[in-house]
Parts: structure tokens; C-alpha cells; sequence
């Protein structure tokens, strides 16, 4: 039996952006679906954070989510399993509040949303389904683990030492311990794929911010007898970076390419060297003609002006740049430093 895996798809995020949103049905209309109607798969799990707003839901979102995605999977006769995510919860402390039960659970025949941990059977393949560990239910998940027959387990968890961005492991979560006993964990919340000891942090589907640019994004194919993942890649892009150097490149030939990949997209143009503004100025108006959404010039700093030890590597995200500022330091307290700006950088990009 082969099961489909989703995690953070985040319905709405971005302010519940128009072009977010059509650009995760784009992925799920072109992709997903059919995926999983050409190879007859008929069961979903989904690892937490299906929604993105904590405090409301948006109606233009809710009404795409219930048409492009519940109401679809119903139609199509697929069992989707989902665990409740931090971003799917209204209270940080509790469960008990949470979006998914007052939108979608006893509407549907084929949802079924857990708030609390839930062993599956999937022809005597046993995974254990575990939500997010807020304080009030944290020794029910802990206990519950210690006793699962289940030597699978797929859940959203906080884990100390795991990376939270690329190269930026995270401070603060849960010692992984309490995991160690299980063949393989499969993990929600942290977006890019990661895997250390036996646990898999599966990464998005699709890009949420620039920290995505160059990960790989897609889904999952779980193969429930030979134990085995299969890797699906999404081959549509949100974000996109232009070397520009019109120094050592020929930029007349460079804006004769074909554009259309940029449309409705995110560029970041990162200059190394400018010698003529109009070029720079031409490749702009030329990506807006191209329908592109929004586009940012970084001007990369390499003059005699500044030392070494003064230049910044800004092809760098920020919050790389921005831990690598507390390192520096050497403060006492650098690590909670640093887990603070983790937590409100995380809470800033679904603002």
C-alpha cells in the first residue's frame, strides 16, 4: 500500500495572498492530484500546519481550500489523515482550539483530523500520528510513544538541534530522545528537508519564503511493504535570484531570454558588478513586462571602502546573517539569543 505525504501546506499564508494562493493550487492542481490519480493512491497523511492563520481564516482562502482540496479529495474517494499543527491551533498552551475542527472535522466522509496522538493501521503497517506538543497535552504524546506498538511515527515536532533554515540549526526545542526507540520519524514544522539520526524532517511542497531559493520541494510516496520513501518533485518556483554582472557577462543577450518562468514570481537580482545603470534599470522593466510580481536589487559591496572583516556576504538569507552577528559576539547567553530571533523571525514570516 502506498500512502502520500503532506505537511505545512499553510492554506493562506503570506496575508493570504492571491498569488500564494494560486500559486499552491498550481502545485496541487498540476501535481499532486494527478499523481495520485494516474498511480490509484488513496490515503493522505498530513503532518500538521494545513492552515496558516491562527487567529482567523480568511473566506476567499477557506472557499479555495474546501473546493481545490477538501471537497476534491472527497471526490475522489481518498482518506486524508491530519494532525494538528502549531499554526493550526488558536491558543498556544492547548490543542482544544483549533481551526481544523470547527472548519472540517464530521463534515466530510474522508477527513478525519486528529487532536490528539492516534496509532493507524495500514495492512498491519502501524505509524503513530502525533499533533503538535503544546503544554496541555505533552505528557499524553510522551506516554502515548512509550507505549505504541508502532515502530513508525509521523507528527509536528519542535526538536532542539534540527535545522530550521538551511545551515541555521534551531535552540530550544525538544531533546530527540524521546524518538530514538522508532524505525523512522517523519516530521513536520521545520520547512526544508533534513534528515539527522532517524528522524526526517520531510520539508514543504512549495516555497513559502527566499529561505526556499534552491531546496528541492515536493512530496512524499510512503511504500508501506518495503518501508521505503519516494521523493516527488515540484517542479514550479515562487523565488528566484539573477546573478547580474554586466562587467563580465553580455546583458543585451542575457534580457533576449525567455522570461515567462518569472511570471507571477519573486526575483532577487544580486549585483556583483554594475557599469551601466540602464542595463540594470532595462533587465527591471523587462521582468515586470513579464508579469513578475515583485523584484529586489542587492547591490553586492566589494570596494576598497570596506576591510575584510566588514563585508557581507549578501547572498546570504537573513536570518543567517543575522545569527552569524550574535556568534560574533561570543555572548554568554548567545544561544537563547539566538532561539528568540529564530521565534520571531518564524512568527514575522506569516505576518
Amino acid at each position: 500500500m502506498k500512502l502520500a505525504i503532506l505537511n505545512d501546506t499553510h492554506f493562506g499564508c503570506r496575508n493570504d495572498s492571491k498569488i500564494f494562493l494560486d500559486h499552491t493550487f498550481k502545485f496541487f492542481d498540476e501535481v499532486f492530484f494527478p499523481y495520485l490519480e494516474e498511480n490509484n493512491i488513496k490515503t493522505i497523511l498530513h503532518l500538521g500546519d494545513m492552515m496558516d492563520r491562527r487567529k482567523f481564516v480568511n473566506f476567499n482562502t477557506l472557499s479555495r481550500v474546501r473546493k481545490d482540496f477538501v471537497e476534491k479529495i472527497e471526490d475522489l474517494g481518498i482518506d486524508f489523515h491530519c494532525v494538528i499543527g502549531n499554526h493550526d491551533t488558536y491558543y498556544k498552551n492547548t490543542n482544544e482550539l483549533n481551526s481544523l475542527r470547527e472548519l472540517f472535522s464530521d463534515r466530510y466522509n474522508h477527513i478525519h483530523i486528529y487532536e490528539h496522538p492516534v496509532e493507524l493501521d495500514f495492512d498491519s503497517f502501524k505509524i503513530a500520528m502525533v499533533p503538535w506538543m503544546a503544554k496541555q497535552n505533552k505528557e499524553e504524546c510522551l506516554e502515548f510513544l512509550k507505549n505504541t506498538e508502532a515502530s513508525w511515527v509521523g507528527g509536528h515536532f519542535e526538536l532542539d538541534g534540527y535545522q530550521v533554515f538551511r545551515g541555521i540549526d534551531f535552540d530550544g526545542g525538544m531533546n530527540d530522545h524521546f524518538l530514538s526507540r522508532f524505525e523512522e520519524v517523519m516530521s513536520g514544522h521545520f520547512h526544508i528537508q533534513s534528515y539527522r539520526k532517524n528522524v526526517h524532517y520531510i520539508g514543504t511542497q512549495y516555497q513559502l519564503t527566499f529561505s526556499d531559493l534552491g531546496e528541492k520541494k515536493g512530496f512524499w510516496i510512503l511504500d508501506t511493504e518495503t518501508r521505503t520513501k519516494e521523493f516527488v518533485e515540484n517542479p514550479f518556483s515562487m523565488f528566484h535570484q539573477i546573478e547580474y554582472d554586466d562587467v563580465h557577462d553580455d546583458i543585451t543577450k542575457f534580457l533576449k531570454k525567455d522570461f515567462s518562468m518569472y511570471e507571477n514570481a519573486y526575483v532577487r537580482i544580486l549585483v556583483h558588478n554594475k557599469s551601466n545603470p540602464y542595463l540594470l534599470d532595462k533587465l527591471m522593466d523587462t521582468l515586470y513586462a513579464n508579469g513578475v510580481q515583485s523584484v529586489t536589487v542587492i547591490e553586492d559591496v566589494k570596494t576598497g571602502d570596506l576591510s575584510e572583516d566588514e563585508q557581507v556576504d549578501l547572498s546570504k538569507d537573513t536570518l543567517t546573517l543575522i545569527t552569524n552577528e550574535v556568534d560574533a559576539f561570543e555572548m554568554e547567553r548567545s544561544t537563547k539569543i539566538k532561539e528568540k530571533i529564530q521565534t520571531l523571525y518564524m512568527e514575522a514570516l506569516t505576518i
